[in-house]
């Protein structure tokens, strides 16, 4: 009879981990899509439409589509303003010297190094490949392209102050119809547009930018900035929308400096939010030759939020990256996100956001809500964490408890694991400090043979639920 009880005990052991595991995949997976929904038969619509080859800036395919996006927003009974800019590849030299150090500050010098060489050694070669890839292509002759970002302002009602803005690139690169990237959340942005075109009672300005040329080092935000600085003062929150796949829950994987305000708005605002505060540090640190327009901006002193999938890593910059293979519960959540964001600042004044913030740890933890916290708050729990930890310890040795060098064990190697972690990736350290705080208080139950084994199945299983999401995403990204 024990030896059954035993065995069952193990397999409950083993059913709660698994579907712990599970659990933590499926709540940073995207909601089911809404097929009925009209916005979403109008979004998916406009993305097959829009979206069916290639939209390298200065090509012909690229002004009929930013053509189409105009009357789109026409159509609604709005008149956009065409931010036009020259760009020549001089102009792209300079920029991608400038957007460098904007991502990485610790690579400068060699990524100065890298990006001079590459245009002094290649700058002919780079008119001849473009001549060849698009044989009227203005670079191609030694001439200027035209950038155009598109921006559309709907204005707040009498009284209100402050606003919001989104943001997602029409263009890509030149080997991809760029379906997710980022044709995906200009089609989102377009269906929150509607939604609001003739909305009166705005609470704050609603301002929404079409970006050109992202993918020829963010020229598009880079004039954008320049030309429209009194922007900066103005949007409390900007919403950059991104992809680097075609599947996969929309994260938040990137902020600007001390953003527990504006994550605490967006947990409040959105259905389904998934974000993890370590998305920056992996972003910045571990893909250093990645930029998006919010790194122009965030450089620029805008306040924002950055937005990306990152399933279907494989058909990102390829020709696969399509309609046929777009994830259609990844293209709702797009527009979920951006329609409850858009919904909320309707109705509620963002001027909380002007208020001094503070620095957050935050992450997804059940299905529909995140955990977020002030770094005060965590480093407190950080404290209480070690401090059970070091009275179990105590506790252990002064009373020789029995069978429990497996969970010393374990706790001394959380403790020194924390400490690490703090040392030299402190923005990871919610990983360890979490699970020591469990795994400690149910270590106390020891004398409490079945209450003991429950709370150490518990205490793995949160867990997995807090270590799954970053390694399930980090190999969706590096795998």
């Amino acid at each position: 009879m024990k030896y059954v009880k035993n065995v069952l005990g193990i397999l409950a052991a083993i059913l709660v981990l698994v579907s712990a595991t599970l659990f933590s995949i499926w709540r940073i997976n995207p909601p089911r899509a809404d097929e009925s929904c009209t916005a979403f038969q109008r979004m998916m619509y406009n993305i097959e439409r829009l979206a069916s080859d290639v939209r390298f800036p200065g090509t012909q395919n690229h002004g009929l589509v930013r053509d189409e996006i105009i009357a789109e927003i026409e159509a609604m009974g709005l008149t956009p303003i065409i931010h036009r800019t020259e760009a020549t590849m001089s102009d792209l030299f300079e920029a991608g010297l400038r957007l460098r150090p904007m991502q990485n500050h610790s690579a400068t010098s060699s990524w100065v190094e890298w990006i001079t060489g590459y245009f002094e050694y290649s700058l002919e070669s780079t008119a001849e490949y473009y001549r060849n890839l698009f044989p009227d292509h203005p670079w191609g002759r030694g001439e200027h392209i035209y950038v155009d970002n598109i921006l559309v302002t709907l204005p707040a009602a009498a009284g209100s102050v402050g606003g919001i803005m989104f943001v997602a690139h029409y263009d890509t690169m030149q080997y991809t119809p760029g379906v997710a990237d980022a044709m995906t959340p200009v089609a989102a942005m377009l269906e929150a547009l509607r939604a609001h075109s003739q909305n009166d009672n705005l609470s704050n300005n609603f301002h929404f930018l079409f970006t050109d040329a992202e993918e020829v080092w963010a020229l598009g935000a880079f004039a954008f900035s320049q030309d429209f600085p009194h922007l900066i003062d103005e949007v409390d929150m900007l919403i950059n929308l991104e992809a680097v796949g075609n599947s996969g829950g929309l994260l938040n994987f990137q902020a600007t400096y001390a953003p527990h305000a504006m994550i605490s708005l967006y947990n409040r605002a959105v259905p389904r939010p998934i974000g993890f505060h370590w998305g920056d540090w992996v972003y910045t640190t571990q893909m250093p030759f990645s930029y998006t327009d919010f790194t122009v901006f965030r450089d620029y002193g805008f306040a924002g939020l950055n937005f990306a999938v990152l399933g279907g890593h494989e058909h990102y910059h390829t020709m696969t990256d399509n309609f046929e293979n777009l994830n259609r519960n990844t293209a709702w959540h797009y527009l979920a996100t951006t329609m409850a964001l858009a919904d909320y600042a309707a109705n509620n004044s963002l001027s909380a956001l002007r208020e001094q913030s503070r620095d957050a740890v935050f992450f997804t933890f059940l299905p529909g809500n995140m955990v977020v916290l002030t770094m005060t708050t965590a480093n407190i729990l950080i404290g209480l964490a070690f401090a059970v930890a070091l009275a179990f310890l105590i506790y252990r040795f002064k009373t020789k408890m029995q069978k429990s060098l497996i969970i010393t064990t374990v706790v001394i190697g959380l403790m020194l694991s924390t400490v690490l972690i703090l040392v030299f990736v402190s923005i990871l350290s919610y990983l360890f400090w979490i699970p020591l705080m469990a795994v400690s208080i149910s270590a106390f139950l020891k004398k409490w043979t079945n209450i003991y084994r429950s709370a150490v199945v518990l205490s793995g299983a949160i867990t997995l639920l807090l270590w799954v999401p970053p390694i399930y995403l980090l190999l969706s990204l590096f795998g």
